[in-house]
């Protein structure tokens, strides 16, 4: 009888140690990217430049992609952004104007679902995909944009 139990515990073991290998070799999250930002005077003058600290500003919260991270000090700071660019729209020239719409809207989505407990990941990707695009049109072709 001593021969059974043996060999269950064997068996045992052997299945926890082939979980624990599994679970070692198993890789780990990709490490996110370094974030890069480009320097306020690389935004072409007018609006571009006005709003450069603004999308620096939500890259840094944006990058995390982890909405559930974001504290009320970083609400805050969305809250600050979107009421710099709602600012900012109106004297922007229409290429810069609906970069910086976009921006504002997705913002207003991500904060809405923020304040009711429902906020997604996809919201604050939307709300970096919004920001890249108005960072891109900024600095990108310097000197044409406003």
């Amino acid at each position: 009888m001593k021969r059974p139990i043996i060999v269950t515990a064997v068996l045992s073991a052997a299945t926890v140690l082939v979980g624990a290998v599994a679970l070692a070799q198993r890789p780990a999250a990709p490490p996110q990217p370094r974030l890069v930002l480009p320097a306020v005077d690389r935004f072409a003058p007018g609006a571009c430049r006005d709003a450069a600290e603004a999308v620096r500003s939500l890259a840094r919260l944006t990058h995390r992609d982890d909405v559930a991270a974001l504290s009320v000090a970083d609400r805050a700071e969305l809250r600050r952004v979107q009421d710099r660019l709602v600012a900012l729209g109106p004297a922007a020239t229409p290429e810069v104007r609906e970069p910086i719409e976009a921006v504002v809207l997705s913002l207003g989505y991500l904060r809405i679902r923020l304040d009711s407990r429902t906020a997604e990941p996809r919201y604050l990707r939307d709300v970096e995909t919004a920001r890249a695009l108005l960072q891109k049109t900024c600095v990108s072709d310097r000197g044409r944009r406003g």
